[in-house]
């Protein structure tokens, strides 16, 4: 299986060859992106309300080099990238969202599929077996089921770690506090306008939902995951890939993805979710 990514691992160990490539590439990513974004929030205080969407794409990509790297230490591969996640979430106006997201994602690696893992809880899977459009429902709404599973706490993952430790799964609350600041900086200076706020949050939220969808969903038996194609996924799709290699950085997955075989993608999944009833989640379906 392993042998699979070896073009990712080559790709990786000449990147790494020289420590600041993929730190600065990633950041100047990261900058590129927040000024696109604040050309949607001009476009849209000239009543260009379409600019949510190409904001939302923006803005989940960013999310990606930045938040989701940072958690697998996949930029500098120091503790620096935690300070780098939680400095992106701070610009994202979600300053609290980061540190549990590491935490949770982290979990999702080291048991992905099984009955402990935290993106397919119980209350979900039972929701999406039993009312499939409710889960949908449900799902549109951002960061319903995030804080549900924050209520549940989810304990009985801890009895299922394989090698993080209790401290590299805790939740910083100085890093929240940190990005907190940072974020009442920027709505002081300048808050975007409101509908701009509610509309790309909406809409990065179905970004991301098509995104889970496309990466651990479908009707093939013996899969963990998607090899996939998604609009500026920044080498997300590479999904394989990325669950047996999840330090490798996304400038590495994007290259990889190139000349892999896709499984799936957003047109065919959300034919799946929406019609098919034998599309379920990798972990509904008997091995």
């Amino acid at each position: 299986m392993l042998e699979k990514f070896n073009f990712e691992k080559q790709i990786e160990a000449e990147l790494r060859k020289y420590k600041w490539i993929i730190p600065i590439a990633t950041l100047f990513t990261a900058g590129l992106l927040l000024k696109g974004i604040c050309i949607c929030i001009n476009g849209f205080r000239s009543a260009y309300y379409w600019t949510i969407i190409p904001a939302a794409l923006m803005l989940h990509s960013f999310f990606i080099v930045v938040i989701h790297d940072g958690a697998h230490k996949a930029i500098t591969r120091t503790k620096l990238d935690r300070f780098i996640m939680n400095i992106g979430a701070a610009f994202m106006l979600l300053p609290f969202y980061a540190e549990p997201f590491r935490k949770y994602h982290l979990f999702h690696h080291v048991n992905t599929n099984n009955d402990v893992d935290p993106l397919w809880p119980d209350f979900k899977k039972e929701l999406y077996l039993k009312k499939r459009w409710l889960y949908i429902l449900c799902e549109l709404i951002p960061l319903i089921f995030t804080f549900i599973l924050l209520l549940k706490g989810r304990k009985k993952n801890l009895g299922e770690l394989k090698y993080h430790s209790s401290n590299q799964l805790s939740i910083s609350i100085p890093f929240i506090l940190f990005s907190t600041l940072i974020s009442t900086a920027i709505i002081w200076y300048r808050l975007p306008p409101i509908g701009f706020i509610l509309g790309t949050l909406f809409s990065v939220n179905i970004v991301k939902l098509l995104r889970h969808w496309c990466e651990h969903m479908g009707t093939k038996k013996n899969k963990e995951s998607n090899t996939y194609w998604f609009p500026l996924g920044m080498g997300i799709g590479n999904h394989e890939a990325h669950h047996q290699y999840s330090h490798f950085s996304w400038i590495t997955m994007m290259i990889g993805l190139y000349p892999r075989k896709k499984d799936t993608n957003p047109f065919k999944t959300l034919h799946g979710i929406l019609f098919d009833k034998s599309f379920s989640h990798y972990n509904e379906i008997k091995q």
